[in-house]
């Protein structure tokens, strides 16, 4: 049997590394055809749909945790992946196995293949997974869904809800521009196109544009509108080990997450609960308290050793690094700082240095394992503005052993940028 195993699973790699010579085609037409082929599993799911510039894995995996606690079976999908694939695609925060994963991408390609013989384009790597999701989660029973948009959001292939529960747009940052639009506006128009008619949306605060943006979506959809109160979060304490925050009538609440941006995260969760009460969604006030504070997503300002103290944290774009320079200085303070670095070429990596750089004591750059990733030669020109000790490393696991060979105990190492290269960092680690 596991031999048997085996060769599928190969054969599925074989298949994924062709769906990543497909690219990106944004649209609907596609996933709207293999999904109908499919029976349109996504028509029989209770789904939370998020889209947003940075914060939908977070508040996807406080959503995920709290509809635990209330005993719903959730399914949650996810991208990118850190480690592998499967985790994109979990029921109560468990991986879809590798045989469900052969089985599924195998029965998904048989109509893929047929879709290239009918004349039409084959589905994307992205298409491909968001509908394995949907028919994964419609066979297992799932009884609610926590759906993250890949980029953008109405182009998006997760875009094919007709009645969501409720649509979650978190905060909205330059990203992506190339596809989306250079404007903060545009980008917002984007990703509200997640919103459908009458479904409610709760939305992170914007500037005046771009709530002018999601406020006319809303009226055009009769959707109703809620928007995180932030005059009404307040910090009550913070360590290592979380956070405790009170938000409108909910006080003391503990979140392990840290930084200042994941109790926002965490208060958008909250209003997300409200509204799925109103919908009939069964949640009481322990789940939510306790769901946030058992609440895991790896990657972001995640500890992965205490001496010296360690972290990986996937900061990719210019709000993600404001957001980990913020927690550098709320966690960090007096400490000497090193990172291991690694971006793709497609992000504002100048802005990102300057943000970033002059934090740091040592910077070791690596290259990220993606085709867009930014050559770490040329980082290091922008990197070398602000901080005068900059060493290129040829992998990641050399950049491990020499931050840690360079760190003194009371030092802090920071690994942060592409989600593709962080997840190698842990394995690094363990193998010293």
């Amino acid at each position: 049997m596991k031999g048997g195993i085996y060769i599928i699973y190969k054969s599925s790699e074989h298949y994924l590394a062709y769906l990543d010579t497909l690219g990106s085609h944004p649209g609907l037409e596609s996933i709207l055809e293999l999904l109908d082929r499919l029976d349109n599993p996504q028509q029989m799911l209770q789904c939370i749909h998020i889209a947003g510039t940075n914060g939908k894995g977070s508040v996807a995996a406080y959503l995920t945790s709290i509809l635990m606690e209330a005993d719903y079976q959730v399914g949650t999908f996810t991208s990118p992946e850190i480690n592998t694939i499967r985790e994109t695609i979990c029921i109560n925060t468990h991986f879809i196995s590798p045989s469900d994963f052969d089985t599924y991408l195998q029965h998904i390609k048989l109509h893929c293949e047929q879709m290239v013989q009918n004349g039409l384009r084959h589905p994307t790597r992205f298409e491909v997974l968001t509908a394995l999701s949907f028919l994964y989660f419609k066979d297992k029973g799932c009884s609610a869904v926590v759906l993250e948009a890949g980029m953008g959001g109405r182009l998006d292939a997760t875009n094919v809800l007709s009645d969501p529960l409720c649509c979650v747009i978190t905060a909205v940052a330059l990203d992506h521009m190339s596809f989306l639009g250079n404007t903060l506006e545009a980008i917002a128009y984007e990703k509200s196109g997640i919103i459908k008619p009458y479904s409610p949306v709760v939305v992170y605060p914007a500037t005046d544009s771009v709530y002018e943006v999601f406020e006319q979506i809303c009226k055009q959809n009769n959707a109703p509108l809620t928007v995180l109160d932030l005059d009404r979060l307040n910090l009550v304490s913070y360590d290592l080990s979380g956070q405790v925050f009170s938000y409108k009538d909910y006080s003391n609440i503990k979140t392990p997450l840290l930084g200042e941006h994941q109790i926002r995260n965490a208060a958008l969760a909250i209003e997300v609960v409200e509204v799925l009460k109103q919908r009939g969604i069964m949640i009481s006030t322990e789940a939510l308290y306790q769901g946030l504070a058992q609440a895991h997503w790896p990657g972001r300002f995640e500890k992965i050793n205490d001496n010296p103290l360690f972290f990986i944290d996937g900061a990719h774009n210019v709000q993600g690094a404001k957001a980990l320079a913020r927690t550098i200085d709320a966690y960090c303070k007096n400490k000497k700082i090193i990172f291991i670095m690694g971006l793709l070429q497609d992000k504002d990596y100048a802005a990102i240095s300057k943000l970033t750089a002059p934090l740091a004591d040592h910077i070791f750059l690596v290259k990220p394992s993606n085709p867009r990733a930014m050559d770490p030669h040329t980082l290091k020109l922008e990197v070398q503005k602000y901080c005068s000790e900059v060493t290129v490393c040829d992998c990641v696991a050399t950049a491990v052993h020499m931050a840690l060979k360079y760190a003194s105990s009371e030092d802090v190492i920071i690994a942060f940028g592409s989600l593709y290269f962080i997840g190698q960092v842990p394995t690094a680690l363990k193998s010293l």
